[in-house]
């Protein structure tokens, strides 16, 4: 008795970029030219994400300062990708006073706030509404906004996400790093953050905000804080390399 089998040697498999065709006659609707946009935003959050991973590029650089009317965090502007690849912009230095700032301290309760921790993330606003067409006996004309405008904001918190773009992927034992030197503490060891879920950074429903980790600010044995970048942040920077091909005489 003979068996058949009809596995196939091939398999097609859909993928999350799609572009619109046009044709002449063809009416378009705001979804097409929509569309349009999507696929170049798309492609590149895919490429962007694929090739540098998420962190900091430049810039975004965290300083402290304490004085009579209490303490602020500044942010250098700079430039950072997030784990979905988005480009989040910082376009001038921004500024936080902590003592204005509602911290939620849920791990800590009452005890003596040590360690504060710098997140970026990419958020978007609607913006320029416009008239749309209605009907002459409506009196209020309805309007649609026709802008999308990519913003940044940055939070202090004193709890770490559960997942985050920064040390916790690259730096799981801190105890020899240039922050526990730093502090004088060589038995450091940072809070471990849990993994995301999976898919987080591909169009997944992690629901994390895919925070960028800027700075830990601590505050040091003398009384004063500061911040500390080194093996903190996830630092990200195309280089040139060598060209691969050796050359030789014929």
């Amino acid at each position: 008795m003979s068996t058949t089998c009809n596995d196939k040697c091939a398999e097609t498999v859909g993928g999350t970029l799609e572009r619109p065709r046009y044709s002449p006659g063809l009416i378009l609707q705001d979804t097409d030219l929509t569309a349009a946009v999507d696929y170049t935003r798309n492609l590149n959050r895919l490429l962007f994400r694929s090739l540098f991973g998420c962190g900091v590029i430049c810039g975004l650089e965290v300083s402290v300062i304490k004085d009579e009317c209490g303490m602020k965090v500044f942010v250098a502007p700079g430039v950072a990708l997030d784990a979905s690849g988005n480009a989040i912009e910082v376009t001038r230095k921004m500024s936080m006073a902590l003592d204005k700032c509602k911290i939620d301290l849920a791990s800590t309760g009452t005890a003596e706030v040590k360690n504060l921790w710098v997140l970026l993330r990419n958020k978007e606003k609607s913006c320029a509404p416009r008239g749309v067409v209605c009907d002459v006996d409506e009196e209020d004309m309805p309007t649609q906004t026709t802008r999308v405008q990519s913003c940044a904001e940055v939070t202090i918190v004193a709890d770490l996400p559960k997942c985050m773009c920064g040390y916790s992927s690259n730096f799981p034992d801190l105890s020899d790093s240039h922050a526990a030197v730093l502090i004088g503490n060589k038995e450091l060891t940072l809070p471990q953050t849990e993994k995301c879920e999976a898919g987080c950074g591909c169009g997944g429903d992690c629901g994390c905000g895919d925070p960028v980790l800027l700075a830990w600010v601590h505050k040091f044995e003398n009384g004063k804080w500061g911040p500390i970048h080194r093996g903190i942040r996830r630092f990200i920077r195309p280089t040139l390399l060598p060209d691969p091909i050796k050359d030789k005489a014929p």
